[in-house]
Formats: C-alpha cells, sequence, structure tokens
C-alpha cells in the first residue's frame, strides 16, 4: 500500500486478493452482506494476445489483481464472511 494510506487509513489488514473482476465481486458482495467495511486496492496487469486473425484487435484478458483491505478489528469477522456460503 502506499506510504500516506497506510499511515492514515484504519483498512491495514490485507483479508483477501482477488485475480480478476469476478472474483473481486464474488468476495466483495458476501463482506457488504456481512456489513463489513473494506478498501480496495488495484494493480492491473494488462496482458494483450494476438488470436488466430491477425487482422482483428488484440484482446485483453482480465488480469488485474484486487488487494481488498479490513480494519483490524473486523479481521476475523472478515475471514468468516469471505468463508462462508
Amino acid at each position: 500500500m502506499d506510504f500516506f494510506l497506510t499511515l492514515f487509513s484504519k483498512y491495514k489488514c490485507l483479508i483477501h486478493t482477488a485475480f480478476g473482476h469476478e472474483a473481486y465481486i464474488r468476495v466483495v458482495n458476501k463482506l457488504s452482506a456481512h456489513g463489513i467495511r473494506f478498501r480496495t486496492r488495484i494493480h492491473s496487469h494488462a496482458v494483450r494476445h494476438l488470436g488466430g486473425d491477425m487482422a482483428m484487435l488484440p484482446q485483453e484478458q482480465d488480469h488485474k489483481q484486487y488487494d481488498i483491505y479490513v480494519a483490524k478489528e473486523d479481521e476475523h469477522q472478515a475471514h468468516l464472511a469471505i468463508h462462508s456460503r
């Protein structure tokens, strides 16, 4: 995390790292459903590749990394929420 964000934010506990938007949405929906507040830091690792047809534009795959942080006092509840059904 950025130095100043780490220093002044109450969301310092990295609770989960998700790769791809769908995985991120699954986790944050569970946290939100349990009333747990969080912050997210996104790392973009865009990878482009050429498909079979060279005339087409390259496809961009979803390779974003989502680091989800919660307050230290919410860590246990966040783990329970993420691993609930």
